[in-house]
């Protein structure tokens, strides 16, 4: 099938998590007045023996179309389209980001252990998509309408800004930018770009990396309710934290102090494992 481009592209196995997704996605859709599409794979790495031809394809296969057109019904934004393949999730997802607006995963899958907290669809296509990636889970707080965004003056938080303030810009939601860092041993900062032996040194640093970060970003939109916060904690636990009482947290795929050719930084995938509510993964 031919996915619209520009779409949100959403993977969908009929787990909870998925139908989050699903929501989530439909949501966004509607708010950029894009199509959106549902990919549904049949695939399942657990099976003894895949083969279409074996007798639990049949069955799986009817129940995801069934789950699939049930999931379809009230769906609001202006065109949805879906497909079911055979193949593997993965790689048809990250195919479809390189024209997408974002991919929405769940966090977790049907095949998956309950303690698990990510999956490994959600965490290969956040690694892999060329696309912003968001994955859904059930936030913390249901009521909760602030987006988090960590800030660390890299070019990918830069990107992570730009896609919090325009989604902040779209839903009227309230905007927290945070910026943490590490502390080494005692009176030593790291995660500034070089050591710093002075806090109050440090958290002008961050205030100045932050200003600067966002001084565009508030010319551009002015009505997005703006706040900063520089504290000295790791970036991970900071945005962690912070995610118990928002509705979004959005990061950048690679942080200042990522390697290059990473593909996905320590803080990105921190926080993808720890969050309380969705991550928007931005690259």
């Amino acid at each position: 099938m031919d996915i619209p481009r520009g779409a949100v592209i959403v993977g969908y196995d009929g787990s909870p998590d998925a139908d989050l997704a699903v929501e989530w996605a439909d949501r966004a859709a509607a708010e950029q007045s894009v199509p959106l599409h549902l990919i549904c794979s049949v695939f399942d790495a657990s099976a003894v023996s895949y083969s279409a031809s074996a007798a639990w394809y049949d069955l799986r296969l009817t129940s995801l179309r069934d789950s699939l057109e049930r999931r379809l019904e009230g769906l609001t934004a202006r065109a949805v389209t879906s497909e079911i393949i055979t193949g593997p999730p993965v790689p048809a997802l990250v195919e479809a980001s390189r024209g997408a607006a974002m991919v929405v995963v769940g966090a977790r899958g049907h095949s998956l252990a309950g303690g698990l907290l990510l999956g490994s669809v959600s965490q290969h296509v956040s690694r892999h998509a060329e696309s912003p990636v968001v994955v859904v889970r059930a936030p913390a707080d249901p009521h909760a309408t602030r987006i988090v965004v960590g800030v660390d003056g890299s070019g990918g938080s830069g990107a992570a800004l730009d896609f919090a303030f325009a989604h902040a810009a779209r839903t009227g939601a309230p905007l927290r930018a945070v910026y943490g860092w590490w502390h080494t041993r005692a009176g030593r900062v790291e995660g500034l770009g070089a050591p710093i032996n002075d806090i109050g040194a440090a958290i002008a640093s961050g205030e100045r990396i932050l200003a600067q970060a966002m001084a565009g970003q508030r010319t551009a939109e002015p009505d997005v309710v703006v706040e900063t916060i520089v504290l000295p904690t790791p970036p991970s636990v900071l945005l962690a934290e912070e995610s118990s009482t928002a509705a979004l947290v959005v990061v950048g795929s690679r942080g200042r102090g990522a390697f290059k050719g990473m593909l996905l930084g320590s803080v990105s995938q921190d926080v993808l494992r720890t969050a309380r509510c969705p991550v928007a993964v931005v690259r």
